[in-house]
């Protein structure tokens, strides 16, 4: 009981010892033990109440690199980036000691160390320098898996469960890192730990299960979001280019009941599937409601009109489409009759 006493002391418990050898307690070998660790502790790691927070702080917003390398000399990294954290120090000046850290002597930072590191940036609103460590992070760091990240993050502060901002950009830096898969992933734990994401997040992740062909996990992943323009936009594409038509032409249906408009790419979409159906007409509607919305046919609308005529052998109306295109000023593509 003694020795664990001295434990809990710490750096005091070299005077509580000395004091117990005045009295009839009689120290076990544990103790000893323990008052040797305690000895070699603080000899061996000097006291960082030596370095002045306040002018350790200063000399890193001056980027005053060689002077930093003397200051910390015989202190230990970690404990001194310990004590910027725990001083609530500048997240800004924390995040460039953290990467002078990595950089300069090779430091690989602890998944604790850098969710509290991503929690107080948040909580500063310092979005852009969370973009960037987490594109980092997510590009260099392997072997840490979605689910121990979440925890690592709720065990920072509570105040992860309730925002959104720092798996949004986890995702976005997935997909930037071309780790789709992991994206996902991170999505469907978001929804676990109570954490409703943006729309600005998810659709970029979407964009890319559609470049991929996952269209099924675009289909899956979509239906847990409030979608947008861009959102049905993107699943249209992502049908269209599955081959299906009925599906795409359903999300448009949606779209509109939901006083959304489609843009350019959408209606190109659409009318393409049509016209390779060879329903030439529908399509002709579709062009027809694109022009009262005020947008204009470009050179893939016409093309793939054209294409349509040309399937259903209505040669007379595709020779004039195209004539009416290069009135536009739209040069034909490969596709044009078929080509």
């Amino acid at each position: 009981m003694y020795s664990l006493y001295l434990f809990r002391l710490g750096s005091t418990s070299s005077t509580v010892y000395r004091r117990a050898l005045i009295t009839p307690i009689i120290p076990s070998i544990a103790t000893y033990s323990l008052k040797i660790h305690v000895n070699v502790t603080i000899q061996t790691n000097p006291s960082l109440d030596a370095i002045n927070i306040c002018t350790f702080s200063e000399i890193i917003a001056k980027r005053r690199w060689s002077e930093l390398k003397k200051v910390q000399k015989d202190a230990n990294h970690i404990q001194i980036l310990q004590q910027l954290f725990d001083s609530n120090a500048n997240p800004s000046l924390i995040l460039v000691y953290f990467t002078w850290l990595e950089k300069e002597y090779g430091v690989s930072h602890s998944l604790g160390q850098y969710c509290r590191l991503l929690n107080l940036l948040a909580k500063a609103r310092l979005y852009p320098k969370i973009k960037r460590l987490l594109n980092d992070f997510v590009a260099k760091k392997e072997g840490h898996s979605n689910s121990s990240l979440f925890h690592a993050l709720s065990m920072v502060d509570d105040w992860f469960c309730g925002n959104s901002v720092l798996v949004d950009m986890l995702i976005l830096a997935y997909v930037k890192n071309l780790k789709v898969d992991l994206a996902v992933k991170a999505f469907k734990l978001a929804g676990h730990y109570g954490v409703e994401l943006s729309v600005n997040s998810c659709n970029p992740m979407l964009a890319a299960l559609v470049d991929q062909g996952k269209i099924q996990v675009m289909e899956n992943v979509h239906k847990k979001i409030y979608p947008n323009e861009i959102t049905y936009n993107t699943l249209i594409d992502g049908f269209y280019k599955d081959e299906n038509l009925p599906a795409a032409m359903k999300v448009f249906k949606d779209m509109e009941m939901q006083d959304l408009k489609a843009d350019v790419v959408t209606y190109n979409s659409l009318i393409s599937g049509l016209c390779n159906d060879q329903k030439i007409h529908e399509a002709l509607d579709l062009r027809d409601e694109m022009l009262g919305c005020g947008l204009q046919p470009n050179i893939v609308t016409y093309s793939a009109l054209i294409n349509g005529y040309s399937k259903k052998g209505m040669l007379k109306e595709a020779r004039e489409l195209s004539d009416d295109a290069a009135r536009q000023g739209l040069a034909p593509t490969a596709v044009t009759f078929g080509g």
